[in-house]
C-alpha cells in the first residue's frame, strides 16, 4: 500500500514556485499577473515584504460586479482575504483537504519552520488523493490476483 501523501509531497512534483502581488497594485494589474500566469490566485506582499493577504479570481470579479466604473482603481489590499488559513509541509492530504472543503477554500499556503514555501490547490489535492487510490487498487488487485506475495 502507499504511505501517507503529505503537503510536501505535493511541492515536490509540483515544485514551490508562488505567485505574489503588491498590496498596493490595483485590480487591473492583478487580472494581468493572473492572466499571464494561468493562475487563479496571488498571495499578497506588504511593503515590508510579509505575507498579507490573498486574492483571487472569485474575489476580482464580486469587486467588478460592485463597482463596474470604478474597479480600475481598487486597491488589491481593498478586497483581498486577510485572514490566511496556512497548512504545514508535514499535514496529510486528506487533512488539507478536510480545511479547504471546511473553509470553502481553493488554495492554502505551505509554511516550513514558518516559511513560506509553496502553495497547494484543490486540484493538486485531488489529483493526488486519485494516485493514490489507483496505486491501492492496483496493489489489492495484484494481491487478490497472486501476483504479490
Amino acid at each position: 500500500m502507499v504511505g501517507i501523501m503529505r503537503a510536501k509531497d505535493i511541492l515536490t512534483i509540483k515544485g514551490p514556485e508562488v505567485i505574489t502581488i503588491g498590496a498596493n497594485r490595483t485590480l487591473p494589474e492583478a487580472i494581468e499577473t493572473l492572466t499571464k500566469n494561468n493562475i487563479g490566485v496571488l498571495l499578497v506582499i506588504n511593503e515590508e515584504g510579509k505575507l498579507s493577504g490573498i486574492i483571487s479570481e472569485r474575489d476580482i470579479i464580486r469587486a467588478i460586479g460592485s463597482n463596474f466604473d470604478t474597479f480600475s482603481e481598487i486597491k488589491v489590499s481593498d478586497i483581498m482575504t486577510r485572514k490566511i488559513i496556512y497548512a504545514d509541509t508535514e499535514d496529510p492530504i486528506d487533512y488539507l483537504e478536510t480545511i479547504m472543503t471546511n473553509n470553502r477554500i481553493r488554495h492554502i499556503p505551505i509554511i516550513h519552520n514558518k516559511v513560506l514555501v509553496g502553495l497547494v490547490s484543490i486540484g493538486d489535492v485531488v489529483k493526488h488523493m486519485l494516485t493514490d487510490v489507483v496505486a491501492d487498487n492496483k496493489y489489492m488487485f495484484d494481491m487478490i490476483s497472486g501476483n504479490v506475495k
